[in-house]
């Protein structure tokens, strides 16, 4: 049996061991905190060699090889650092909270340690000057403690770091260099309407009969990033905060019964996700009210598409692409090119096989319908192999309506969208070396403007007649869309290269351009004269999901399942709340009836009042 003073010598050396643990912990997180801070993985001299090298030579096979290697590994090691960040904050609050409880648990023992030498009055006396003695040491202890608890919670918790004008500077490199455009600072910041317009300026006579209507492609949320995949939402008020514990703002939450990094579509009062294993594909369709699953069906395999797996990588999956939907039927491609089509009561209609594509990192580009067709972008292999194309199929049958090579086009991830100019319909996607518009209706070229290297992934976007293109190589360029041929040298309007995006897509109003970094950097940019950006806004996160703006607030949602919501304007970008779904996520989120569709790593959740 253990005497009071081995209880004593036991919880004695217990805080010694807990509060050494705690204290090399936060000197190593703070060491890592200083170095993730400082220091851009983006910005190491081999990746600014490496992509200079690919600039001056972007046709260079094995030069691209080498940028997507280090591009892999530096943000590999970026994400590692914040994960050992987190995992760390909470050693620490656990290691600290461990020290404060075994140090009062000594402090207790040690004044009930009898001296034997020491008289009844003597020992009531010493009593006094330990308990004062103990006191005085708890409250240098219990506030250095202290100091390490805060610490901790500040290294568990993202950091969001203010917004900061940026500094104009000269461009090394001639080649993209940004015009300087002088600004006077007297203008008076534009209204919210005006910042929020939406920008796919369809019109009622553009659409045929059969077909839905542009009133109902806009009460829905039919593709990857709304009617015209732009992700701009006008005249909604949306929640700025829930918290997905006590359940204040989540309408429901339903577990997702395969994985995929698709984004929701929604037609009525129906969702619809794709997800995929190795050896399954299955569409499934979920009730908007409830959440409930309501039907899961698999797309049938072809010996082609299943008589291997297709390379992917962890971060695309099986099931990337997102599905699209025109209100009769749902449409789902995945990873191996099969191509399937289902009725709204979960019957297939047909199925397809394209075959298995050749893409480094995975088959990602989602889907989008024009009238009675489907597109799909299936670019693959590397250039010179002429194994890119683009395709219209009939929603009917899945038979080839018109497919146009896209000879000079290796893989790529963009999805396309839909504009009108001039009343007519354009088809605009993206792939190196080029922006290249087509006739839907029989995928004849309108014009191409040469803007692009290497893997690009960002989509298009379109505002006031103008379309805006970002790519970390070479950078964001705007061009009029009302040219044909070539427009290279006649239409492109600007470009810049600060800030620029390798996998979230653009946000573009009639004023400004918004483009999100994967290391969170949101920079934004004039539309129409394009120079400097107009300012920086830092946040503490990593960013795959595409932003979405609602109203006049935009939502970011990073890879942790953080939620940033913030109000840029032309002059500044001001935080309006954070918000955590509890889980990671990669997709952009589905938005109807002032409610938000998100589909995180596991789930499909509701949020709204």
């Amino acid at each position: 049996m253990m005497t009071p003073r081995d209880q004593y010598n036991l919880a004695f050396r217990s805080t010694i061991v807990c509060g050494l643990f705690a204290a090399v912990v936060a000197i190593n997180l703070g060491s890592d905190y200083r170095s993730r801070t400082a220091k851009d993985p983006l910005n190491s001299a081999e990746y600014i060699e490496l992509r200079a090298q690919l600039l001056e030579d972007p046709k260079n096979e094995t030069l691209q090889e080498s940028f997507r290697a280090l591009d892999t590994e530096l943000r590999d090691a970026y994400f590692d650092s914040r994960s050992f960040s987190y995992w760390g904050g909470w050693l620490l609050l656990l290691s600290t909270a461990g020290t404060i409880g075994l140090g009062k648990w000594a402090a207790v023992l040690r004044r009930r340690l009898p001296d034997p030498t020491l008289t009844s009055s003597e020992r009531r006396a010493t009593a006094g000057e330990t308990d004062n003695r103990i006191g005085r040491n708890a409250v240098g202890g219990f506030a250095g403690l202290a100091v390490l608890l805060a610490f901790g919670f500040f290294m568990a918790i993202p950091n969001r770091l203010p917004s900061r004008p940026t500094v104009g500077q000269a461009d090394e490199d001639a080649h993209l260099a940004s015009s300087d455009i002088e600004k006077g600072d007297t203008s008076e910041p534009p209204s919210s309407d005006a910042l929020a317009t939406q920008t796919a300026e369809l019109t009622p006579s553009a659409i045929p009969e059969g077909f839905p209507t542009v009133e109902e492609l806009a009460a829905n949320w039919p593709r990857f990033r709304g009617a015209d995949g732009l992700g701009i939402v006008t005249e909604m008020a949306m929640l700025t905060s829930w918290n997905v514990e006590t359940g204040e703002g989540i309408l429901w939450k339903t577990e997702v019964p395969l994985p995929g990094n698709n984004s929701p579509v929604m037609w009525g009062d129906r969702i619809f996700l794709s997800g995929a294993t190795e050896t399954t594909r299955e569409v499934m369709c979920f009730d908007a009210v409830s959440g409930e699953l309501l039907w899961q069906k698999a797309v049938p395999g072809t010996p082609e598409s299943t008589a291997e797996t297709p390379n992917v990588m962890k971060a695309t999956g099986f099931a990337a692409p997102t599905m699209a939907t025109d209100g009769r039927r749902a449409y789902a491609i995945f990873a191996n090119g099969d191509v399937g089509a289902f009725d709204f009561e979960g019957n297939l209609a047909w199925s397809r096989s394209l075959g298995i594509p050749n893409n480094a990192y995975g088959h990602a580009s989602s889907l989008m319908t024009f009238e009675n067709l489907l597109i799909v972008q299936f670019d693959q292999g590397s250039e010179g192999e002429n194994l890119s194309r683009i395709l219209a199929l009939n929603v009917e049958s899945g038979e080839t309506t018109w497919e146009a090579p896209r000879e000079e086009v290796p893989n790529s991830w963009p999805t396309p969208i839909l504009i009108y100019v001039n009343d007519q319909p354009q088809l605009l996607t993206c792939g190196a070396p080029n922006a290249v518009a087509y006739d839907p209706r029989d995928g004849k070229e309108i014009w191409r403007a040469d803007c692009l290297y290497g893997d690009v992934g960002p989509s298009p976007v379109y505002a006031d007649g103008i379309v805006v293109t970002a790519n970390e190589v070479p950078g964001v360029t705007a061009i009029k869309a009302d040219g044909t041929g070539d427009v290279t040298e006649t239409h492109m309007l600007w470009d810049g290269f600060m800030g620029v995006p390798d996998l979230c897509s653009p946000l573009a109003t009639n004023q400004m351009v918004l483009l999100l970094t994967s290391d969170g950097l949101l920079t934004c940019y004039d539309l129409h004269e394009g120079g400097d950006p107009l300012w920086e806004h830092e946040i503490d996160a990593s960013f795959s999901s595409s932003p979405t703006m609602i109203g006049e607030n935009a939502y970011l949602f990073d890879t942790d399942g953080q939620v940033f919501i913030v109000k840029p304007t032309l002059e500044s970008c001001t935080e309006v709340g954070a918000n955590d779904l509890a889980e990671p996520c990669v997709t952009s989120p589905a938005v109807k009836n002032s409610r938000l569709y998100i589909r995180t790593e596991t789930q499909l959740m509701c949020i709204g009042e």
